[in-house]
């Protein structure tokens, strides 16, 4: 089977059919299930997964309603299971998209730490395009839930983050710089990408439109913190003022030494 959770919540069975999750209470009970997965929740931390600060009059009830309802979606694959103090579902390797997202996404940080870029590209980029739009959906809007999908985003930003650092260590500074925007706008107080974005601009031969980009970084962190931008976006303003040629890529000769400063985060 498969199982996916960082789009709209999706089964498909061994052939590749979809099962029948028609009912938003069906996709955020198995939603909850997947993310605890690893360690089977107590019908207590279920309820509080499922419904929050506004749990119904008889929850242990309306849980099991939830659990037979989920059942009959998943008849004939016996991976909803009952235990002593609560639910779970059984997963195998390689079934669950954010069990592969997180492989992936560790496998390529490896690689690009010890200086394989190309597999490190691959890589990670595996691990992005495992995501779908709307990202986590079906997740509830509980305080718990919150906190998960919270953390599983800020995976995706680091991963983005770092598939962004091997494909400018790359020379892929064109293809890179569209993708470096969007990831500004996702969050736009997260400081590497400003960095990054600097110097895709000063590889594309735009000096002026780099420098103009600290200048709005340092502009944000001012306004927001109170205080310049780090010693990674400072590093690198110095660089591009004295035409520093460790900025750009040397054919064959791998990633220059400021790109390994990027990456050492």
């Amino acid at each position: 089977m498969r199982f996916s959770v960082l789009g709209p919540v999706l089964a498909e069975a061994d052939d590749g059919t979809p099962l029948p999750l028609t009912r938003p209470s069906q996709r955020s009970t198995l939603a909850v299930l997947l993310m605890w997965a690893r360690h089977p929740p107590t019908r207590a931390q279920l309820v509080d997964a499922l419904w929050g600060d506004n749990p119904p009059g008889d929850a242990e009830a309306a849980l099991r309603v939830r659990m037979s309802d989920l059942r009959r979606a998943l008849a004939g694959h016996d991976r909803l299971v009952t235990y002593h103090s609560g639910y779970r579902i059984l997963l195998e390797r390689g079934e669950l998209d954010a069990v592969t997202f997180a492989d992936f996404g560790a496998r390529g940080r490896a690689a690009l730490d010890g200086g394989d870029l190309e597999d490190a590209a691959r890589l990670l980029a595996e691990a992005c395009n495992l995501w779908r739009d709307p990202p986590l959906i079906d997740l509830p809007d509980t305080p718990a839930m919150r906190t998960t999908a919270g953390a599983l985003l800020e995976q995706r930003r680091d991963v983005r983050e770092w598939l962004l650092d091997a494909r400018l260590a790359l020379g892929q500074h064109h293809d890179a710089l569209e993708q470096i925007r969007a990831l500004i706008m996702t969050d736009p107080l997260a400081e590497h990408p400003h960095v990054q974005l600097m110097l895709a601009l000063y590889r594309c031969g735009q000096k002026s439109a780099a420098l103009a980009a600290y200048t709005r970084l340092r502009q944000l962190t001012t306004r927001e913190f109170g205080q310049d931008p780090g010693p990674e976006a400072r590093a690198l303003l110095g660089q591009m003022l004295a035409d520093s040629p460790d900025l750009m890529v040397r054919p064959g000769s791998g990633a220059p030494d400021h790109v390994w400063a990027l990456t050492d985060r």
